[in-house]
């Protein structure tokens, strides 16, 4: 009987042990979050497609690829999802592949992340990098250096032509020479710059600026101008009583439905959140429900409620409209800044 009393003391301290280990690895990879990449690029072959096992997974297909040091990845095709290349994807094709470097992704093998770009059997004599770039059109990473040509063809997505600034937005180089210098420079064949919810304006106001056009200039914004200001912001954040909130960021969808995500907010308001697996189920405090992918939510014993936007999982994480919490949780004021959603609530559940 000492004997197991002493290894069950001998196994809780190496649990402790392993729990600070984590702990502290969580602090730092929280330190390093801002050294993270744009976007981490894959290169490899393609070993088979899947589609999705339900209807309302939140992407079209999944493409399993290995390369050539045997790392898996299985990118989530979506909506949003740019293809560089026209070829239809098949197993055995060369695939490069790029996804948000910043964005949280479930500790699972192989990864599953949403894939940002794809390019399918690009030619042998081109590269391709996607990134920010600054003022100077060097990337943000510093490596690539653009230095644009006459001949240098860019477009959007849709494959219009595009006259405004590159600096600061997403693009897609497709180049095929460069400098040996630091970093490298080339001029672009092609850049592609990629839609995003945030293209105008490029510059996020300070508080200073905020404070001067509302101060100075005597002006207020309106609170519709916020709300596009908000729509508009690449740092959109939630706060819960003027208090940033970590964790999950908040999106704006492409009906322009501030999207929030269900369990961080609703456990920072003290409300308790429960996943049922079985029935894709959410249930959120005693009496609010939903499930993912319905537009329905309940609450109580009142009858279900339609909101016009349906829960869905991004990036492993349940999000649901704005409306779930003013609505169907209720007690909750909302108020825009220019990069923040300001929710002041007296929950009580």
């Amino acid at each position: 009987m000492k004997s197991s009393k002493i290894f069950t003391i001998i196994v809780m301290a190496i649990l402790a042990g392993m729990a600070v280990h984590v702990l502290a690895q969580d602090e730092a990879q929280l330190e390093n979050q801002e050294h993270l990449p744009n976007f981490i690029m894959f290169v490899g072959k393609i070993e088979e497609i899947r589609k999705p096992i339900i209807s309302d997974a939140g992407y079209n297909k999944i493409i399993l690829a290995i390369d050539d040091e045997g790392a898996e990845i299985a990118f989530l095709i979506t909506d949003d999802t740019y293809f560089v290349t026209d070829k239809n994807p098949e197993a055995g094709d060369a695939i490069t592949g790029f996804y948000d470097g910043k964005a949280p992704m479930a500790l699972i093998y192989p990864p599953q992340p949403e894939a940002k770009v794809i390019a399918i059997g690009l030619e042998e004599d081109k590269f391709i990098k996607v990134d920010r770039f600054d003022e100077e059109l060097v990337s943000e990473d510093g490596q690539l250096k653009l230095n644009i040509g006459p001949d240098t063809q860019i477009i959007l997505q849709n494959n219009e032509v595009f006259e405004g600034e590159l600096a600061n937005r997403a693009l897609v180089v497709i180049y095929s020479v460069t400098t040996r210098s630091i970093p490298a420079q080339t001029t672009p064949d092609k850049i592609i710059v990629l839609y995003e919810k945030a293209v105008h304006p490029i510059h996020n106001l300070t508080d200073e600026e905020i404070a001067s056009l509302n101060n100075e200039a005597g002006y207020t914004f309106t609170k519709e101008e916020l709300i596009e200001l908000a729509k508009a912001s690449l740092n959109l954040a939630v706060e819960l009583r003027d208090n940033k909130l970590e964790g999950p960021k908040p999106y704006v969808n492409e009906n322009g439905v501030f999207m929030l995500p269900v369990r961080a907010v609703a456990e920072a308001m003290g409300l308790k959140v429960l996943w049922f697996g079985d029935t894709r189920t959410v249930q959120v405090g005693k009496t609010a429900s939903f499930t993912i992918g319905k537009d329905s939510y309940a609450k109580s014993r009142m009858a279900p409620v339609e909101l016009g936007t349906v829960p869905v999982i991004k990036n492993g994480f349940a999000y649901v409209p704005l409306d779930f919490f003013t609505i169907i949780i209720g007690d909750i004021e909302v108020s825009y800044k220019p990069d923040a959603i300001n929710l002041h609530y007296s929950v009580q559940d």
